[in-house]
């Protein structure tokens, strides 16, 4: 792993968190704490990513994988935390 895939995971993982929270406000946590809850799910789907044979370095196909990795992981993160949250206030 290199700094320039980390760097794309956690963009993609914030960039993830602020799309699922705009589609589905209702799982938003803050902004703050949605961004920070979307480069930890950033980081563990660009992981899951990287070990996709094909999917790794810093070519077009690896940074586009590790960009949706991220974002996806971010997303799914942060809409987990957010049902939960949800779930514990009712």
């Amino acid at each position: 792993m290199n700094l320039t895939n980390l760097v794309i995971q956690l963009i993609g993982g914030a960039a993830g968190a602020q799309g699922i929270t705009g589609l589905i406000p209702s799982l938003s946590s803050g902004p703050t704490l949605d961004i920070v809850i979307g480069i930890v799910g950033g980081y563990v789907g660009g992981q899951l990513v990287g070990l996709i044979p094909g999917l790794q370095g810093t070519d077009i196909v690896g940074v586009i994988g590790n960009l949706v990795g991220g974002g996806v992981g971010g997303g799914a993160f942060t809409a987990i935390v957010g049902m939960v949250r949800h779930a514990n206030n009712e």
